[in-house]
């Protein structure tokens, strides 16, 4: 018998710890307007974290795979920095099936502050780069929402957070 409670106890608390390392941010633009897709990160321990790019609220049936690090971001020159995650994210060939393609993000893990008129507060959390085929092709940067596309009847103004994909 306390063999069992031991057992229960344990599972109960890594439950718990898995719980509190998750982390669900949408991506707002600079302007404030919701994209249809968001991160969903959990961590793995060891500095390492593992998640999806939910695309159900862009009308979309796959999602994008998420793998990083934990790091932090100098603001050489970049309009974002500071402690958070940089991963990769299978976003253009989850969409548009485009294995040559990536998108690369870094976030901070606390979502921006909205202030009485509805504006985002602070400096922009994410900023995301996108090469094609070798070559540079772009980035997008904005803030970090605690609000989530698609729940709660919320609804998007924009497609998703990446650099636009022409073929």
């Amino acid at each position: 018998m306390r063999l069992k409670s031991l057992l229960v106890i344990a599972v109960f608390v890594v439950a718990c710890s898995f719980a509190a390392s998750a982390q669900t941010f949408g991506f707002a633009s600079t302007g404030g307007a919701l994209y249809c897709n968001y991160e969903q990160l959990s961590s793995a321990g060891g500095g390492e974290w593992a998640g999806i790019d939910n695309f159900s609220a862009c009308g979309s049936t796959t999602n994008g795979t998420i793998s990083g690090f934990s790091a932090s971001l100098a603001a050489d020159g970049e309009k974002t920095g500071g402690p958070g995650v940089i991963y990769g994210d299978s976003l253009y060939a989850a969409l548009y099936g485009d294995g040559t393609a990536q998108w690369s993000v870094f976030t901070k893990l606390k979502a921006n502050k909205v202030n009485r008129f509805g504006a985002y507060t602070g400096g922009y959390s994410w900023i995301g780069v996108a090469a094609f085929s070798g070559f540079f092709a772009g980035g997008n940067i904005g803030y970090l929402s605690a609000t989530v596309p698609g729940r709660n009847g919320i609804t998007t103004s924009k497609g998703n957070s990446a650099v636009a994909k022409t073929k």
